[in-house]
């Protein structure tokens, strides 16, 4: 014979909540807010807080409320967040000493080629496998790359750069509604809701 099922209506539950019964919700309530470029976003719980943190989606300076009114304070001055936050910082540190791979497109060829050549030739093995494109392999950061080429290159130079191993891309020189248009690309779901 086989167990009967109630039917379950929206809101109500399939059985009625025992005074004992353990809620999550009371030991890890959803009250903690990010402060992300002047916008507030949450509620998250302590819990998701740590995962980002352990992901490194949350760094020592992001601004982070712990509810009830309380300021945006850096996710450092958090004690429950100190620790993760401290060791996804330790792994990112191992992890710069690691070479990587650069991809460089430049917007330009002719003199613009020689600058990026000229300031990245020092930083490992580089190669221009077509005009305006380098490939890199260095154990140099992302922003000591970004700052050898705007040393570099003309102010109003145009170029992209792409770093493999954190599956970064930063940009210089390209005009508001690019850089709009990576924005809205990069990380974005491949399958976009239905409206």
């Amino acid at each position: 014979m086989r167990p009967r099922i109630d039917r379950v209506l929206p809101g109500h539950g399939a059985r009625p909540r025992a005074d004992n019964t353990l809620n999550l919700a009371d030991l890890d309530p959803a009250v903690w807010h990010i402060l992300s470029r002047g916008q507030a976003h949450g509620p998250f719980t302590l819990g998701q807080l740590q995962a980002f943190a352990d992901a490194g989606k949350i760094g020592p300076v992001t601004r982070i409320s712990a509810g009830n009114g309380e300021p945006f304070l850096p996710a450092l001055d958090h004690a429950p967040l100190r620790g993760r936050i401290e060791a996804a910082m330790e792994t990112r540190a191992a992890r710069r000493t690691e070479a990587s791979n650069y991809v460089i497109i430049s917007g330009e060829g002719g003199v613009l080629s020689l600058a990026v050549r000229a300031a990245l030739n020092t930083f490992g093995q580089l190669t221009e496998p077509m005009p305006g494109t380098f490939i890199l392999r260095s154990d140099h950061a992302l922003s000591d790359v970004r700052r050898a080429l705007a040393a570099a290159t003309p102010e109003a130079a145009q170029y992209l750069i792409f770093e493999s191993r954190g599956a970064r891309l930063v940009w210089s020189g390209l005009p508001p509604v690019a850089a709009a248009s990576v924005r809205a690309v990069w990380d974005a779901p491949l399958n976009p809701p239905s409206d």
